[in-house]
């Protein structure tokens, strides 16, 4: 066999960014097909699993840049599998959650990814407990685009039988270990970019492009600063908050609790309270630009090198405050993975207060049948 040459640094970051790419990408779409779930898988292993002697990429990387590796989680402890209560368990999902997000009586604390992956419990199947880092191995190598094994064993075919929301039961489970997977990846390619002036791929023309919409109904004008409503992304550590000010619309942004940019959606000066009006915040990762937009009429592109990177898919609405509807009503908040331009804004604009007319429900699609007319 040949001598191979090592990785560089730089090497091993844009593989590191591949590999978060493919992860979004097929994420993003797990729910809608399984069938996604054996690229997931794949990826998974190739970053945090140890095979064939050598340790996934993820750990190399953190250990190399010296990354701090903790998640504030909720984190059930292990099964104690001689405690009286254990004996006859066959199936048992040991779920991980947000800090804040999960029950108050298992108090949540900073935990070490590497170490939840291989050494956690994530499930208890035919009555024994299966640890993160085999589950995603197995999945990998017996059913996933790693390899495709003739034969699963008998763990993976009890959990292919049993369902949780419509979805196969370890589905749950690896989609929770890739958004935290992207967490920490982030964080190194952040290091990475701050520290070595490390530049990361252009995938795709939208990736790293946000654009989020909120249709208002503005009644009168605010005296002071009314938040309306805010996304974050756990994965990056951002916050958007939009608020009500009495100059118009403000888009402030926040990155690790530090606010990095703030935009101002402003009114028109013949502003016509208690009309229907859509505004568009839009921001460009690639570029570090962003602009609003107000019922067809944008702003000026302006500057933000602190923002960072921000994808749509990592985005959470966490808080949408409609408490004084007699100030304003918000109708619909959207999020698109593109850059509005000036004729989408118009669009929206034009369409009733509540978006109708913009969406179907599946159930009425899947009616459709295959031909619709």
């Amino acid at each position: 066999m040949p001598r191979r040459i090592p990785k560089t640094l730089s090497n091993k970051l844009n593989d590191l960014d591949s590999h978060l790419f493919i992860i979004r990408e097929h994420l993003g779409n797990l729910y809608e097909s399984p069938s996604h779930l054996k690229v997931i898988a794949a990826e998974l292993r190739a970053l945090l699993c140890l095979s064939s002697g050598t340790e996934g990429l993820l750990w190399r990387l953190v250990d190399e840049l010296e990354i701090d590796d903790k998640i504030f989680l909720h984190v059930p402890g292990d099964l104690i599998e001689d405690h009286h209560l254990a004996r006859g368990l066959q199936f048992l999902i040991v779920p991980i959650k947000r800090g804040g997000k999960g029950d108050p009586k298992l108090p949540p604390f900073n935990c070490s990814f590497k170490e939840l992956i291989k050494e956690r419990q994530a499930l208890v199947v035919g009555g024994k407990p299966v640890i993160h880092e085999y589950l995603i191995k197995a999945i990998a190598q017996q059913m996933g685009s790693a390899h495709e094994d003739d034969g699963l064993e008998p763990m993976l075919v009890d959990l292919k039988s049993r369902f949780i929301n419509g979805a196969e039961s370890f589905i749950p489970v690896l989609s929770t270990n890739s958004e935290l997977a992207l967490e920490i990846g982030e964080r190194v390619l952040e290091n990475a970019e701050r520290k070595m002036g490390y530049r990361r791929h252009h995938h795709k023309h939208e990736y790293g492009n946000l654009s989020i919409v909120s249709s208002l109904r503005i009644n009168k004008q605010v005296l002071g600063v009314l938040p309306l409503f805010s996304f974050r992304s756990y994965v990056s550590n951002h916050n958007i908050t939009l608020s009500l000010t009495p100059s118009g619309v403000e888009f402030s942004v926040k990155n690790h609790n530090l606010e990095v940019a703030t935009l101002l959606a402003k009114l028109p000066e013949e502003y016509s309270f208690g009309q229907h009006s859509v505004f568009v915040f839009s921001y460009c990762s690639r570029t570090k630009q962003a602009r609003t937009i107000v019922d067809g009429v944008p702003s000026g592109v302006i500057n933000f090198k602190d923002i960072g990177w921000l994808h749509v898919s990592d985005l959470i609405l966490e808080k949408n405050d409609n408490r004084h509807p007699d100030v304003v009503e918000t109708f619909y908040v959207l999020s698109y993975e593109r850059l509005l331009s000036s004729e989408d804004s118009k669009s929206l604009s034009v369409l009733p207060p509540n978006g109708y007319g913009l969406w179907n429900h599946s159930e009425e699609l899947e009616r459709r049948g295959a031909f619709p007319d």
